[in-house]
């Protein structure tokens, strides 16, 4: 099967085309910049989808029966814009633009890598993510903005992925220096009060896969474990050679505090993070799990080790952990 992979130099991306390439794919990477890390038998466009002319995106996405859209969504957006427009812009409609044109290519099967905050609104609608925090709204409308420009032609599996763990040449993940900014000195490790599902990148690859393969139609919660913060930190440490001899858990109102501060160190610096701030520390102090039934049942992931996972994450320019 020949397969587009938007973002196929990213963190996840660069493993699913090594895990479609194993597979016997043919793959095609659309990229933002070049990249001397994927191998020789991919096909490489560089360019962004936001500015790709309507000619050159009907010519990269011919003759391809899938596409993966592994490119990273925007979390901050600049001040003086519409927030909402703004993540609308970005994060919405230049995917329901591809899968248009994959439609229009009689593509028959596509992969979105989506965020868990949008199977938390599902789950749990009373926290009104979607109302309150303009990013998760832009990753909900993604997903239904892209199934509509896909019409009944295209299966639109997506992969509502958690924290991912692993490496990937090149990349920092925003979990490395969370870590750092945690750790104190060689005493401790400050942590988040709450739980959080983690899912291996080694397992979000192999999902892509199979929805791929299945052409699997829906939303799809990938989870290795789910594990309280103070657990995923203490072993991201550890696995750094740097386990803390003691461990203290933020009270809620240091969290909500913490990420204030964070909203405001971004508005010095022009942005706006696309979150509400309370509902974020809220978050982090309560319980953000998943279902790992889902993949295994419906898609056919095997479990999968995270220790190892995170074993291979030493404190270097590669990347460790990433938020969807």
């Amino acid at each position: 099967m020949k397969v587009l992979v938007v973002g196929g130099t990213g963190f996840i991306g660069h493993h699913i085309v090594r895990e479609l390439l194993a597979h016997e794919h043919d793959v095609t990477v659309l990229a933002r910049t070049p990249s001397t890390n994927l191998p020789a038998a991919v096909t490489i466009h560089t360019g962004d989808l936001n500015d790709l002319s309507e000619g050159r995106l009907e010519a990269i996405v011919a003759d391809h029966k899938g596409i993966v859209v592994a490119s990273a969504a925007a979390v901050y957006a600049p001040r003086d814009a519409d927030i909402t427009m703004f993540f609308h812009n970005t994060n919405v409609a230049p995917v329901a633009r591809l899968l248009a044109a994959g439609r229009r290519a009689h593509c028959d099967r596509a992969v979105i890598l989506g965020s868990f905050y949008a199977t938390l609104q599902r789950e749990h609608p009373a926290l009104r993510l979607a109302e309150l925090s303009p990013y998760i709204a832009s990753r909900i409308d993604q997903a239904t903005h892209a199934r509509d420009a896909a019409g009944p032609e295209i299966s639109v599996a997506v992969l509502e992925l958690p924290y991912v763990a692993g490496t990937t040449p090149g990349r920092q993940s925003p979990l490395e220096p969370l870590l750092h900014s945690m750790t104190i000195g060689n005493i401790g490790l400050l942590t988040y009060p709450g739980t959080t599902a983690v899912v291996t990148v080694t397992q979000a690859a192999q999902a892509a896969l199979a929805a791929l393969d299945r052409r699997a139609d829906g939303n799809y919660p990938i989870v290795t474990t789910n594990l309280p913060w103070a657990g995923l930190l203490t072993r991201l440490a550890s696995a750094t050679g740097h386990a803390p001899k003691r461990v203290w858990r933020l009270h809620p109102r240091a969290v909500k505090l913490m990420i204030r501060m964070e909203d405001l160190r971004q508005r010095r610096r022009g942005l706006s993070i696309g979150f509400d701030p309370t509902q974020w520390s809220n978050l982090h102090t309560n319980a953000m799990v998943l279902n790992p039934d889902v993949a295994r049942t419906e898609l056919g992931i095997n479990p999968d080790d995270l220790d190892l996972a995170l074993s291979h994450a030493a404190p270097t320019s590669q990347a460790t952990t990433e938020l969807s």
